[in-house]
């Protein structure tokens, strides 16, 4: 692709003609803040048993209805504990008892707290509650007399433990039926969103600026450490560019992956530069072509266990935070084969070839000071 001069720098041009289309969308379009860095709610349910997809779709069609700005819900098996789960998210502050009478039409009752009820042959003496409710930290007590009925709310019960508190303090067998817990919900406010948002762009400012540091100490040279730092920071804007084009939410896992892809692009960067300015071994074309095998077969394996990471957490096991890093990573992947081969192998055959190794900025300033 390189043999002839003017050819390979018209390739040049590509990425950046790119990035700059990315940065205009990015700039007009602007990118999706998810719930954490937006403000909104997250609701989540736990079944026993799967739900039917049609309850999903039904539940999702009635919540859009409500204005829900960036729904998302999300259903699968949680790992370890094998309990279904339905987890709902919006960057729209939701009121808690209307959301939760809807979703009750479709999945049953639904409880914040731990409910356990012991039918007992009398009513339990006050002293006895009270001792119950010093061992249940936080518990609401209350005897129904009709139904000969000692319910217990809590936020957490242990029905080994109440078990054995119960018959050591009414001493008779008892049995109890414990309703677990099964949906929570939390908000987040804008101004809550707003800081975290302030703090996850100081966290990648200051990784960047040590990325870039650290790659000017390890060079020492001009033209190839801004190659590599220009061929990152375009695959972190064509990322961000993807993100805005396929709705992407800007999350916490979103810019992890984006610090991920740029220590993966720097890496590629790197391999290439090191290749074609400390080995001596074949023409600059045999080089690049070497360093381009290891790197596509690097940037391959990733691409490809990207797409596996999609395939199972969209069908088999639901994580949310895992797609959204595959599918910025699997974007900026895409940038980094562009970005890697035709912008940062132009700029190294070019300062090789037209200026041999060597670009004094310092002395060509000079010159011109003294013309």
């Amino acid at each position: 692709l390189m043999e002839e001069r003017i050819h390979y720098k018209k390739l040049m041009l590509f990425p950046i003609i790119i990035t700059i289309i990315m940065i205009i969308l990015i700039s007009t379009r602007g990118v999706p803040l998810g719930l954490d860095f937006a403000g909104g709610s997250w609701v989540e349910i736990t079944l026993e048993k799967e739900v039917n997809k049609s309850v999903l779709s039904a539940i999702k069609e009635e919540l859009k209805d409500r204005d829900l700005e960036h729904l998302n819900i999300f259903s699968g098996v949680e790992l370890g504990t094998n309990l279904y789960k339905i987890t709902i998210s919006t960057t729209t502050v939701v009121n808690e008892t209307e959301i939760k009478n809807i979703l009750e039409k479709y999945v049953g009752e639904l409880r914040r707290e731990d409910i356990a009820e012991i039918r007992l042959s009398e009513e339990p003496s006050a002293d006895i509650e009270e001792k119950l409710r010093n061992r249940i930290k936080g518990a609401d007590i209350i005897f129904d007399g009709n139904e000969s009925i000692l319910r217990i709310i809590a936020l957490d019960i242990n029905p080994d433990m109440l078990k054995r508190a119960t018959e050591l303090y009414i001493k008779e067998n008892i049995d109890i039926d414990l309703q677990k817990k099964n949906f929570r919900i939390e908000k987040i406010g804008k101004t809550l969103g707003d800081k975290f948002w302030k703090q996850g762009m100081y966290a990648v400012i200051f990784a960047y600026l040590l990325i870039v540091a650290v790659i000017f100490l390890v060079f020492k040279d001009f033209i190839p450490s801004i190659a590599i730092i220009a061929a990152a920071t375009f695959d972190a804007i064509f990322a961000v560019g993807g993100m805005s084009i396929f709705g992407l939410l800007l999350e916490p896992a979103s810019l992890v992956s984006l610090l991920m892809l740029i220590g993966y692009s720097v890496d590629s960067d790197i391999l290439l530069t090191t290749r074609v300015l400390r080995t001596s071994k074949g023409t600059v074309n045999e080089r690049i072509d070497s360093a381009m095998k290891t790197g596509l077969t690097m940037t391959g394996t990733t691409m490809g266990a990207m797409v596996v990471i999609l395939i199972f957490t969209n069908t088999l096991i639901r994580i949310p935070a895992l797609p959204n890093i595959a599918s910025v990573l699997l974007i900026g992947l895409v940038a980094d084969l562009i970005n890697t081969w035709l912008l940062n192998a132009g700029i190294l055959k070019w300062y090789v070839e037209e200026k041999g190794g060597r670009f004094d900025i310092l002395k060509s300033i000079k010159k011109r000071k003294w013309m």
